[in-house]
C-alpha cells in the first residue's frame, strides 16, 4: 500500500470536517424539532369531564347606603361601639361613599387626580371615625 500524499490527507481532513459539521447540524435540527414538539404536546390540555365553562362573576352594584353599611361593618368589627357611635360612623361613611361616587368622571380623565382625591376622602373619613371612637 502506498503512503498518502499531502493533498490526499488534506482532502480526507476536509471531508471529515464537513461530515462532522453536517452531522452536528442534523443533530441540532433534530433536537430543535423534538423540543418544539414536546413543548406543543405539553400544552395540550385534556378537558375535564362535565366541567362547566368559566363564568365571570357579575359585580353587584350596591347603593351608597349599602356600601357605607358594608364599610362600617368591616371597620367596626373589632371595635366596641354603642349604637349612636355606629350611626355617626355610618353617616361619615355614607358621606365618603357619595363623595367618591362623585369622582367617577375624574377616574377616566385623570387617574392620578382621582387617586389623590380618593385618598383625601379616605384620610378625612378615617380622622372623623377616630374622633367618634374616642368620644
Amino acid at each position: 500500500m502506498k503512503p498518502l500524499n499531502n493533498e490526499a490527507v488534506k482532502f480526507i481532513n476536509i471531508f471529515l470536517i464537513k461530515e462532522r459539521k453536517l452531522t452536528m447540524r442534523k443533530f441540532l435540527f433534530s433536537a430543535f424539532v423534538m423540543l418544539i414538539g414536546l413543548g406543543a404536546y405539553a400544552q395540550e390540555a385534556t378537558p375535564a369531564v362535565n366541567q362547566a365553562p368559566a363564568v365571570k362573576a357579575k359585580k353587584v352594584e350596591l347603593t351608597p347606603k349599602q356600601e357605607a353599611q358594608k364599610l362600617v361593618d368591616m371597620l367596626t368589627q373589632d371595635m366596641e361601639l354603642d349604637a349612636s357611635q355606629k350611626e355617626q360612623i355610618l353617616e361619615v361613611a355614607l358621606n365618603a361613599v357619595k363623595q367618591r361616587q362623585g369622582l367617577a368622571s375624574l377616574k377616566a380623565s385623570d387617574p392620578n387626580a382621582y387617586a389623590q382625591k380618593e385618598m383625601d376622602i379616605f384620610i378625612d373619613m378615617s380622622g372623623k371615625i377616630k374622633d367618634i371612637e374616642n368620644q
